[in-house]
């Protein structure tokens, strides 16, 4: 894995770090030999480092603005791009039948294996080479939706406008599931005072409720999006 190695920018000491970090649960039977917990960490560390650097550049922001800017950078698109940049797709470990059915392509498992990596790196040199990959792959994103002020984080706007307008707060419902579990559907409904505003869907849950806001916002019609 030298030409992932290289692209990555950081040499593991504990190289059993990273086939860690690149090893899907299809792959072993038992779960905790695969990427899941070091992505649950990475996950963490993504959010503050992003959060600290926010804070520490912007100082004129306030908080619902930078809310809104990480949510805009730290999204599943964004890592997936990262990952594919890598080629990390080539290195993945997963199952026959899942590579057969194209699972290493797939948004959420390459946002997944980035916030692995974030894991990996942090718990084999620490929280300035985690700090260092995320900022050496995600500054010029945050700079770029800083300065472009397009980009809404719909679940953070329908969250700020429902209290405004409606003293209370959105609920998001799971309603359905499908595909495979490597190729999921996530379909989540919006409520706003137990009335459905409308449905949304993605390929993880957290995905499927940003569009559910986004359908909610469109419906009720909010002019300053």
């Amino acid at each position: 894995m030298k030409e992932l190695i290289e692209k990555i920018g950081y040499t593991f000491k504990n190289k059993k770090l990273l086939n860690q970090a690149l090893t899907h649960k299809s792959f072993v039977k038992n779960k905790l030999k695969s990427n899941e917990r070091l992505e649950f960490l990475g996950d963490a560390v993504l959010e503050l480092v992003v959060t600290e650097y926010l804070l520490n550049t912007y100082k004129n922001m306030d908080e619902g603005q930078l809310s809104k800017i990480r949510a805009a950078c730290v999204n599943s698109k964004t890592l997936a791009d990262i990952s594919l940049k890598f080629g990390v797709y080539k290195y993945l470990n997963v199952g026959k039948s899942e590579r057969k059915d194209g699972i290493v392509f797939n948004d959420s498992i390459l946002e997944d294996t980035f916030e692995s990596i974030v894991g990996a790196i942090y718990i084999d040199g620490g929280m300035d080479e985690a700090r260092k990959f995320i900022l050496n792959n995600l500054k010029q994103t945050i700079d770029m939706v800083v300065n472009s002020k397009t980009i809404v984080d719909y679940k953070t706007y329908l969250q700020e406008k429902t209290q405004k307008y409606f003293a209370c707060l959105p609920e998001y419902k799971i309603v359905k599931e499908e595909g495979e579990e490597h190729n999921r559907v996530f379909y989540c409904e919006v409520f706003i005072n137990n009335k459905s505003y409308g449905i949304g869907s993605g390929k993880s849950k957290k995905e499927s409720e940003k569009d559910a806001a986004k359908q909610a916002v469109k419906i009720i019609g909010f002019k300053d999006v």
